[in-house]
């Protein structure tokens, strides 16, 4: 990260975080380079999407670029009016404009809720995304009675999938051990979600007594995320001499979309069809053959949430509240 980003990550800018100001500058954002390369794959997104056969046949229909576009463009200007003035603060920061609502999130020494009834929650970030992105998560879980910690990735998620999945393991048992809980949540956001199904598919969980009761992944790629490849792009220039992290790669060719161990979790994936790094195809789990795995996939249709939005969104939040809470499975749904 250049000199320049580092330090204007810490210069607050008010008014990009009002509901104004966040529309004028997502419009400005979007006509960036780097943007209209990763609008390219949104605009394929919607384009496949409304002829799949994800929606009725009555509602199936040819979208031409033009109009995919300006769909995507005008719901990309509206969408930070629909989260929270801190979250669009927090969005912003991720994008390097900007500083976060809040420096750091509070580490978990002891529950917050010692006689909660809820299982702990552990929260793990996806790439390049530091824990304080989900301070409105955090938030919200903590408002709800549950004992939340987000984890810190290795080399702020540009460790490979292995090493960030060893230090998952370590800190689950942590977060058990603090709790006095038998089993632990988890939610990852979209490299955060690969991590924690990579730990479980291979780290010798397929046996009774899975620390894990609930798995949501939100904007994960089980079968490749094209727009890694654009950030592969950024980073390699700005990172002159320095050995490509092997993070990237794994994430554009990740192939791991049938659950076939630790039957006694049940398994969620939220993916958005305006997701601008991962095609909503991609993000599907399905169950191995004999059909033991717990797996619930829910497509949001939205337009109000995309790949960064969805783990600022209040309304995902409540999806996953209920889902945690409840725990059935479904068929894949729409909403």
């Amino acid at each position: 990260m250049s000199k320049k980003s580092t330090s204007f990550k810490h210069k607050p800018i008010p008014w990009m975080y009002s509901t104004a100001g966040s529309m004028i500058a997502a419009a400005l954002m979007k006509l960036n380079p780097i943007q209209r390369r990763l609008t390219e794959l949104e605009i394929r997104n919607i384009q496949d999407y409304f002829n799949s056969d994800f929606i009725s046949p009555a509602q199936r229909r040819r979208i031409d670029n033009l109009t995919a576009f300006m769909m995507t463009y005008y719901n990309a200007i509206r969408r930070l009016a629909k989260v929270s003035r801190q979250a669009r603060q927090d969005y912003y920061a991720l994008q390097r404009q900007g500083c976060f609502a809040v420096q750091e999130l509070p580490p978990l020494m002891q529950p917050t809720h010692p006689d909660s009834q809820n299982l702990p929650l552990l929260i793990v970030p996806g790439l390049n995304t530091p824990p304080v992105f989900f301070r409105e998560m955090h938030l919200y879980f903590t408002e709800k009675g549950y004992n939340v910690s987000v984890m810190t990735l290795p080399e702020n998620g540009l460790a490979d999938v292995a090493t960030a999945a060893a230090q998952l393991d370590a800190e689950v048992k942590s977060l058990k051990e603090k709790c006095a809980a038998s089993k632990v949540n988890v939610i990852g956001h979209c490299l955060g979600g690969v991590i924690a199904h990579y730990w479980l598919e291979t780290m010798g969980h397929p046996k009774p007594g899975s620390p894990i009761e609930n798995l949501v992944s939100l904007g994960t790629g089980f079968m490749g995320a094209e727009g890694v490849q654009q950030l592969k792009n950024i980073w390699i220039p700005r990172n002159p001499g320095k050995p490509v992290p092997k993070v990237f790669d794994e994430l554009i060719h990740w192939n791991l979309n049938v659950v076939r161990h630790s039957t006694e979790v049940a398994y969620h994936s939220l993916i958005t069809v305006w997701d601008f790094m991962v095609h909503f195809r991609k993000g599907i789990l399905e169950a191995a053959a004999d059909g033991s795995c717990r797996i619930n996939n829910l497509i949001i249709d939205d337009p109000a949430i995309d790949h960064l939005t969805i783990a600022l969104n209040h309304e995902v939040f409540r999806k996953i509240e209920q889902m945690i809470s409840v725990n059935r499975p479904a068929a894949i749904q729409t909403v």
